[in-house]
């Protein structure tokens, strides 16, 4: 099948959803780089930072990404709605297209099964669901994170962590895409009271787990540093959404905004940047805090230069580009106009 040239103009973006987008894209590094040098090889962390690490990083900003691909699934689904006649096999090709991507990953990079799942539970899960009515679809997400929040296997090597794994992501992606289908995402601006109590909740929440210290082995403990996981998410995207209507606003869109555009991108070169530096660099016996804070404040810095640069000559990420060519089969324009610039 020969590709045409496509013709339609970029979509209007939604600045929000691309800020929290980039803001949790520039957290994944502060796990990941341990797992790509392993256990052996990277240095231990002293208490402030083992503290810091489990309580306010650990998976959090990987349920954040989660939720915002569920998000990005049904924009495209109802973009693909109004330019194709069979808008849910154009879906269908882009999630094929991300789990090329992902297996290149997996295989010419890391271990990294983010976009593969990502692309797996699209096709099998999300996709079905779009049939249902949405609030089907959002009592699907809720009743199935509820199914996650009570397996309390804490063992990565087991098979009941990794179905605890499966089925919060398959909450969370559920939970993203109802969340457009209500239009949640069209009106943010005029969401400014629930935003705030919807902070103050997951912050007491937050607090109030942390305090508390649970035992993770028991069940009661185990809910509870789950309820801590979840809200304190919930107050990252709600006090991030809050602060976008403060004076920092606009600062926080220009640095954060253009790494949630080009995410694919971002994600991949993060990928690349960890396995070439673990290849080059022995850090054992480095500091811990200043390898991992440090070191992605310093490549999140850098991408975020890179992107906005690149995004003032092109409308999509190279990633993206190749992703959106995949998926309408079409040789999509890159370059901006003198005009859109």
């Amino acid at each position: 099948m020969t590709l045409r040239v496509m013709t339609q103009t970029t979509r209007h973006r939604i600045p929000d959803l691309d800020v929290v987008r980039g803001f949790a894209l520039a957290g994944l590094p502060l796990v990941n780089l341990a797992l790509t040098f392993g256990e052996d090889h990277y240095p231990r962390p002293d208490a402030i930072s083992s503290f810091l690490h489990d309580n306010l990083v650990l998976h959090r900003f990987v349920l954040i990404f989660t939720l915002l691909f569920g998000v990005s699934f049904a924009l495209i689904l109802q973009s693909a709605s109004e330019r194709a006649s069979r808008p849910r096999g154009v879906l269908a090709r882009r999630l094929a297209a991300l789990f090329a991507i992902g297996t290149v990953q997996l295989f010419a990079l890391d271990e990294n099964l983010q976009l593969v799942v990502y692309a797996v539970l699209g096709l099998v899960v999300l996709l079905p669901l779009s049939y249902l009515p949405r609030r089907a679809e959002l009592l699907v997400g809720l009743g199935v994170l509820a199914g996650s929040v009570a397996i309390i296997e804490q063992d990565p090597q087991a098979v009941g962590y990794g179905l605890k794994i499966v089925l919060t992501s398959v909450g969370l992606l559920a939970l993203g895409s109802a969340a457009v289908r209500y239009g949640i995402h069209t009106d943010l601006a005029n969401r400014a009271r629930q935003l705030h109590i919807a902070f103050l909740v997951a912050a007491a929440l937050a607090v109030t787990t942390l305090v508390l210290r649970p035992n993770t082995a028991s069940v009661p403990g185990s809910v509870l540093a789950d309820i801590r996981l979840f809200s304190t998410s919930a107050v990252y995207v709600t006090g991030l959404l809050l602060a976008l209507r403060t004076g920092i606003g606009a600062r926080l869109t220009t640095v954060l905004a253009p790494l949630g555009r080009m995410a694919l991108t971002c994600f991949l070169t993060q990928a690349a940047a960890a396995v070439v530096f673990a290849a080059l660099v022995d850090v054992r016996g480095w500091n811990y805090a200043a390898l991992t804070f440090a070191g992605t404040a310093v490549l999140v810095a850098a991408q975020a230069t890179a992107c906005a640069r690149w995004l003032r000559r092109f409308r999509y990420g190279p990633a993206e580009w190749l992703w959106r060519c995949a998926t309408w089969l079409r040789l999509v324009p890159i370059r901006r106009t003198s005009v859109a610039a």
